[in-house]
């Protein structure tokens, strides 16, 4: 293979990890947020009225 094929899987694979890393992210803060919120709810609070 020569320079330039390496050199797109190498950007390919920083996508689609930075992608996936992304998702993930995204998915642990909102499962986060969701906890606090229902925490919240089971306390008595109401947790949509700040």
């Amino acid at each position: 293979m020569d320079d330039v094929s390496v050199g797109i899987i190498l950007v390919l694979g920083t996508v689609v990890t930075s992608l996936i890393g992304l998702r993930w992210w995204r998915h642990r803060r909102a499962g986060k947020l969701a906890d606090k919120l229902l925490a919240e709810v089971i306390k008595g609070k109401d947790a949509f009225r700040r």
